[in-house]
């Protein structure tokens, strides 16, 4: 992999995108990954396996392992704590879905990953990961939280229904669904996915 560009934000540029990225700050380094290179602007990377019938900067030969995986470990040793994937939502439901799977993953392996961004074909945020431990953030309408392992969640602020220390079981209805009008804190024991109906700051 390259040298670290020493970046707290890295965006991640997968193929499921409409148009490359406008939404996105011009000083957060692009990686692109497999066929997200026809939509990274200016990419500091470009990582996959080499079936878009030209070869990546760097090359995954383990087809037992995804490309968002293969770049994950490649960058794990950099100083980000940010990730915002675009291009990574739409197409296939159980390619969503492992990819939902493997920022869980990487959120519980990696020191000082903070925050993962999941953003639409259209370049929306549309969901957020967070580490364990407290966040905010300011909501306006509906927001679910979902866990992927059982997790202790405490949820203040301004919302129409707070928890202390409500245990989630996986993917848990328990969550879905909360109102708020403003700053939300959410403390959990392990990462948490934020699902809201407009994006939080």
């Amino acid at each position: 992999m390259l040298t670290d560009p020493g970046a707290e934000d890295i965006a991640l540029i997968g193929p499921m995108l409409k148009r490359p990225p406008d939404s996105l700050s011009k000083n957060i380094p692009q990686i692109a990954v497999d066929g997200g290179i026809r939509f990274a602007v200016h990419p500091i990377l470009w990582v996959g396996d080499g079936d878009l019938g030209a070869l990546p900067t760097v090359v995954k030969t383990d087809q037992n392992e995804t490309d968002l995986r293969f770049c994950l470990t490649g960058i794990r040793p950099w100083r980000w704590k940010t990730l915002h994937l675009l291009g990574f939502m739409g197409g296939r439901k159980d390619h969503e879905l492992a990819n939902l799977g493997e920022i869980y993953a990487e959120l519980k392996i990696r020191k000082n990953f903070l925050k993962a961004v999941f953003y639409d074909e259209d370049g929306q945020a549309c969901i957020h990961f967070h580490a364990a431990g407290e966040h905010e953030a300011v909501i306006q309408g509906c927001f679910s939280i979902l866990v992927f392992e059982p997790a202790k969640i405490t949820i203040s602020g301004a919302c129409r229904y707070p928890a202390e220390e409500l245990l989630l079981e996986p993917l848990s209805g328990r969550g879905i669904s909360n109102e708020a009008s403003g700053l939300v804190k959410v403390a959990s024991t392990l990462p948490f996915m934020l699902y809201p109906a407009n994006s939080p700051s």
